[in-house]
């Protein structure tokens, strides 16, 4: 990567300052050297297959990891760069200049290697699934089939694409706003390859490849940024006392996922404690687990020494030789997970394909037994990974809120506290119980966890008032923007004003209902765990559109009349109980392969189960609408209090002061004429 010219800080720390093409030249040998050591003295180390089966090479076995080294630091890094000048670097008005427009915009150079790196993987992991050598699956026909057709190509190839999509947003760049965009989709990228790796063969692969995924960015995010954070103080020092202060807040949420995600991967793939140190893959765990506590010991140290003393040179070139020790750690990190990524883990889940069952081979789970309460609730639950994570999300940013807002000494509605953790309990309950265990089993059971989480679940997360509670907790830098000049500007822009009118929000909320089960769509999600994913995310984000349009208490778009809220719900309540009926009446059952594979010995009739999911339906549908009905009456009677209480203020004004208008003595004299021209007409 071509790095700007680094400039001296101050006078007199000439050779003292960090030399960027050094620590990147550095971190990329260490992370090499780990990589080739590690699979060198364990079970991922390459050899020669035995005669007469093919054979790679070894050129490709060495090389694949190796690349992979090259493309998780370039990623990495281009993570960080944007990330510095999306957030951390303060700009006025929100506009990247000098230095920190440099560092940011060569994140263009970054993702390019990542790109390159990528594509590399392609030939060179195409190569090790054919155990063929890499001139011999150089045919565009075979390369086009193996993006085009197999999940890892598929997935190798989307995340090339995507970053040269960030290469080209990070040349474009200029505001903190177009570097978030393109940090987003910088952290997109991060995400395909983790559906293809050991978490997906993992005996519990939905929670691994979650934990996996909550991993890989959390580590770019934290590794990312402090490299970037020393590439720019090599070039400015003046962003620093703020850029690291805001690092430190955002790298302390990383280590804390970092560490519970890499648990959880652990604890899907070791088995047990004994192979920590039984199996190779165990010893590499423990190294890495040792690294982490390392790099989280720098970030303590940080925090403690560093920060408060950063506004001197002195203590600035003491952070910065730190924080470049700190990078070599981290990429001695990623060496050891490239390292883990190619040494078979202890657990892999793997059974012969005869021995495995139809519910098995379509769920990843064997069937659960004859549904009963105690199923339903905790004897069958199942723990989803993506739910789970977004569920501790919800629970601890809304705790942070709470802290913050104490912390300052304002006050917040205990009952908005209420009624956020009653939805996020719901919430979890419709996601890791027994009941979205049978969700992926019975129509019934599918159709109740919708239920609670578009009818249920919004309606005690939209009274949580979630946005103010942000609004009012996030920093805000006078002529920069941030995270809450973000969100102020998401919440009052046309796109939102759009989707909250009632009228709008109520066509999005029914089309969860008639556009999924009245068309092909539902037997096309079904038998796909990410499938059911995207499903329950539709009905949680609609829900909650819906009924934030109708009883919100959050800063928005300007809210149309209680009235015309009031009839909205009242129309769409009929068309969902439309819906139950046209449920209820149907002969065809929906997903009817994919239920009629599963061969699951209770709730034959698969028409009878539709048929009793529609009635679910039906009948779940009225204590939600009333819950919204009396929230809404006590909104009304409050927003009329509010108005009268203001009449009464400006009527007091304008007696004392008799500027204004006194609307009461007018409508007293406009009756008193009334009377005296009826006396007169007498």
């Amino acid at each position: 990567m071509t790095a700007p010219t680094a400039t001296a800080p101050s006078a007199g720390a000439t050779g003292t300052a960090v030399r960027p093409a050094r620590l990147l030249g550095a971190a990329v040998l260490v992370a090499l050297v780990v990589v080739a050591l590690l699979l060198w003295t364990g079970d991922g180390r390459p050899a020669p297959s035995p005669s007469g089966i093919p054979d790679p090479g070894a050129g490709t076995e060495w090389a694949l990891p190796l690349v992979r080294v090259l493309s998780d630091l370039a990623a990495i890094l281009t993570v960080g760069l944007l990330l510095t000048g999306a957030v951390l670097v303060p700009a006025r008005e929100g506009e990247l200049r000098g230095a920190r427009l440099r560092w940011t915009r060569a994140a263009r150079w970054s993702a390019l290697v990542w790109a390159a790196a990528v594509v590399a993987q392609v030939v060179l992991t195409l190569s090790d699934v054919l155990a063929q050598p890499v001139p011999s699956v150089l045919d565009p026909a075979l390369l086009g089939s193996f993006v085009r057709d197999i999940d890892v190509g598929r997935a190798l190839l989307v995340q090339a694409v995507l970053a040269l999509v960030v290469a080209a947003g990070a040349y474009a760049v200029r505001t903190t706003t177009g570097a978030a965009l393109t940090g987003l989709v910088a952290l997109v990228a991060l995400v395909p390859p983790t559906l293809t790796s050991h978490a997906g063969t993992s005996a519990d692969h939905t929670v691994a490849v979650t934990s996996l995924m909550v991993h890989v960015v959390a580590v770019s995010l934290w590794c990312g940024g402090i490299a970037a954070l020393v590439l720019l103080g090599t070039a400015d020092r003046r962003p620093f006392p703020v850029a690291v202060p805001r690092f430190s807040a955002l790298a302390l949420w990383c280590a804390v996922a970092v560490g519970a995600s890499g648990l959880v991967s652990a604890w899907v793939r070791l088995g047990d404690a004994a192979a920590l140190v039984t199996t190779s893959y165990g010893r590499i765990v423990i190294l890495k687990v040792v690294l982490i506590v390392v790099l989280s010991g720098f970030g303590l140290w940080h925090r403690r020494r560093s920060l408060p003393l950063l506004g001197s040179d002195a203590s600035r070139l003491l952070f910065l030789r730190v924080a470049a020790v700190e990078v070599l750690v981290m990429a001695a990190t990623v060496g050891v997970a490239v390292a883990l990524s190619r040494t078979p883990p202890p657990v892999t889940g793997d059974v012969p394909v005869d021995l495995l069952s139809p519910a098995r081979l379509l769920l990843g789970f064997d069937l659960p037994p004859t549904p009963d309460l105690v199923g339903l609730l905790w004897a069958q639950a199942r723990l989803d990974g993506f739910w789970f994570a977004v569920v501790a999300l919800f629970a601890t940013l809304y705790g942070a809120g709470l802290r913050t807002m104490r912390r300052s000494g304002d006050s917040w509605p205990v009952s908005r506290t209420i009624n956020w953790y009653v939805g996020v309990a719901l919430l979890l309950l419709a996601t890791q119980t027994g009941l979205a265990t049978y969700s992926h089993v019975l129509f019934s059971a599918h159709m109740a966890q919708h239920m609670v989480l578009v009818m249920v679940v919004p309606i005690f997360l939209v009274l949580g008032a979630p946005i103010t509670l942000a609004l009012r907790t996030l920093p805000r830098v006078p002529g920069q923007l941030g995270p809450r000049e973000w969100l102020t500007a998401a919440v009052h822009s046309r796109t939102v004003a759009l989707l909250a009118n009632p009228i709008v929000a109520s066509l999005i909320f029914l089309l969860g209902f008639y556009g999924l089960y009245f068309t092909p769509l539902y037997a096309w999600l079904m038998p796909s765990h990410w499938g059911h994913v995207a499903m329950n995310l539709y009905f949680l984000l609609s829900g909650f559109l819906f009924f934030w349009a109708l009883i919100g208490i959050d800063p928005g778009p300007r809210r149309p009349p209680f009235l015309l809220r009031l009839i909205v719900m009242i129309v769409v309540m009929p068309l969902h109980s439309l819906f139950a009926i046209g449920m209820l009446a149907t002969t065809v059952v929906l997903a009817e392969p994919f239920y009629a594979t599963l061969q699951r010995p209770y709730g034959t009739d698969l028409l009878a189960d539709q048929h009793l999911g529609a009635a679910i339906g039906w009948a779940s549908g009225d204590i939600p609408m009333l819950i919204v009905m009396i929230a809404m009456f006590v909104q009304w009677v409050r927003a009329d209090e509010r108005e009268a209480r203001r009449t009464d203020r400006q009527q007091e004004r304008a007696a004392v002061t008799g500027q204004g208008t006194d609307e009461l003595a007018e409508y007293n004299a406009y009756l008193a004429s009334l009377n005296r021209r009826g006396g007169r007409a007498d």
